[in-house]
């Protein structure tokens, strides 16, 4: 009876260790990205919901990001799928340069859900895709005064600034210009 008990014990406690190794690993990778990641900017169309168990959060709405040219020799999927977009800097600001079903093995990319693909009038396929991440968490005091700047959208343009890494993105910050968002809220 004791070593069965001995064993259950001694099984927790590697569980909990397992659990916690888990948790460790999902931190040391977030971090990670935060540092060494690229940097990359996309447009965003935010909200402000509130959530009673998570807090208040900005909803984010990609501008210009959810439809993306799916790259040559790609072949149709019928079923939503696992894609990779490839991102860009050009001089019209960060974009997606194309989509591919098969990871790449250098560069900047993204992974991303694959929801759709259409064909227009000249063969030319586009893929409908979904960014991993669709808000960001603010400050209670600070989120309600975000959402009335925001919502009068007096010539403020808000960017979600990414970071990226190996196909794995973290938004950063959100940016009106070059200020942080909470830090504009605060200065009006």
């Amino acid at each position: 009876m004791k070593t069965i008990k001995l064993f259950s014990w001694i099984f927790f406690g590697l569980l909990c260790v397992a659990q916690l190794g888990v948790i460790l690993f999902q931190i040391v990778n977030y971090e990670r990205i935060l540092k060494e990641g690229e940097v990359f900017y996309f447009k965003v169309l935010p909200l402000d919901p509130y959530d009673a168990f998570r807090g208040r959060y900005v909803s984010l709405r990609f501008e210009n990001v959810t439809k993306a040219p799916l790259a040559e020799g790609e072949v149709s999927r019928d079923e939503p799928s696992k894609g990779y977009a490839i991102l860009e800097h050009n001089e019209n600001g960060d974009a997606i340069k194309e989509v591919r079903f098969t990871k790449p093995s250098s560069g900047n990319f993204l992974e991303v859900d694959v929801n759709f693909i259409h064909q227009d009038s000249s063969s030319q396929k586009s893929a409908t895709i979904s960014l991993p991440f669709d808000r960001f968490y603010m400050r209670e005091e600070i989120a309600p005064k975000a959402e009335k700047v925001l919502r009068a959208r007096s010539g403020v343009t808000v960017n979600a600034k990414l970071r990226v890494l190996e196909g794995k993105g973290v938004i950063e910050e959100l940016m009106v210009g070059e200020i942080p968002l909470s830090q504009f809220v605060l200065s009006k």
